[in-house]
């Protein structure tokens, strides 16, 4: 993180700042990802690329429409991760209200373990319990960065719903520089 990036305000502002340095490169790529994720199963693999595009982004590079289609190699983990989730969040939201409260803590409880799955390419149950320890250390800005990236996002889906092609890399933006913020270390995507 940059300096004055220390605090969830900066993380926001850092990310806008970036949103509208590569507003071009983050829209084709939102739009090309928003045609291909559709796809059932292979999403997970798409869905690896976007990340590690925007978190090439986030780290100062520039991302590339190939990137969607070049992160295959943590494709099973991803999948059995994401699969885990998605059973868990169908559950949940079977049971009235607290299932619906339940649901949205999940959802931000499991966001750092994606990051790792993907970019540090955690097995699915060791960024389980990597996720759980980074919630664990920094829980309200996690809270901040899914809430806030999450409201950003569908955002864009109210204009028209074609418009989170606008702002699908914002969100993601804010939720990619959250996970930078961990001190372990990273590996660094060309």
């Amino acid at each position: 993180m940059r300096a004055g990036d220390d605090d969830f305000g900066g993380l926001v502002n850092r990310a806008t700042t970036l949103w509208k340095e590569n507003f071009g490169s983050l829209l084709v790529l939102s739009l090309v990802f928003i045609l291909v994720a559709w796809i059932p199963i292979a999403n997970a693999g798409f869905i690896a690329g976007y990340t590690r595009a925007v978190l090439k982004v986030a780290r100062g590079g520039k991302a590339r429409v190939g990137d969607i289609f070049d992160a295959w190699d943590c494709f099973g983990d991803l999948f059995v991760y994401l699969l885990l989730v998605v059973v868990a969040q169908f559950v949940l939201f079977h049971v009235p209200f607290l299932g619906q409260v339940a649901g949205f803590v999940l959802s931000v409880v499991v966001a750092p373990g994606v990051y790792a799955v993907i970019d540090r390419k955690m097995k699915f149950m060791e960024a389980f319990r990597w996720s759980f320890q980074a919630i664990q250390a920094d829980f309200v800005n996690w809270l901040l960065a899914v809430l806030i990236g999450s409201i950003f996002i569908a955002a864009g889906a109210v204009l028209l719903g074609v418009g989170i092609i606008l702002t699908l890399g914002w969100g993601s933006l804010v939720m990619a520089l959250q996970y930078d913020k961990e001190e372990q270390p990273r590996v660094i995507i060309l």
